[in-house]
């Protein structure tokens, strides 16, 4: 239960804590529409529309649903090498989003 408690905190902070870190940390002049971006590619998660059911908290996304696949990485890595900081911005949040999942179902991997 405390485990539980402890990986959903990992999770969404990470999902909504850690881009404001990183939109400080890398876009400094414009780290509050950086962080806005990076928070607002927690749209890719809109493929668990695709889902049946469309949310199980006992399966890993990663590979699963469309937008967290590797073929999806790849695309969020080509879309960082685009001479924009605004998309590049956009780019890390979706890798960093793929990450975060990565990790919970590593810590579900636990239960």
């Amino acid at each position: 239960m405390l485990f539980e408690i402890f990986r959903n905190i990992v999770h969404y902070g990470f999902h909504f804590l850690v881009p404001i870190l990183f939109g400080y940390l890398f876009w400094r002049k414009n780290w509050k529409l950086a962080a806005l971006l990076m928070i607002s590619t927690m749209a890719i998660d809109l493929d668990h529309l695709l889902a049946d059911p469309i949310f199980d908290p006992n399966r890993c996304g990663i590979g699963f649903h469309p937008l967290h696949t590797g073929w999806a990485a790849i695309a969020y890595v080509v879309i960082f090498l685009l001479p924009s900081w605004k998309l590049k911005a956009i780019a890390v949040g979706c890798l960093f989003h793929l990450f975060t999942d990565s990790l919970d179902c590593y810590m579900g991997s636990f239960n």
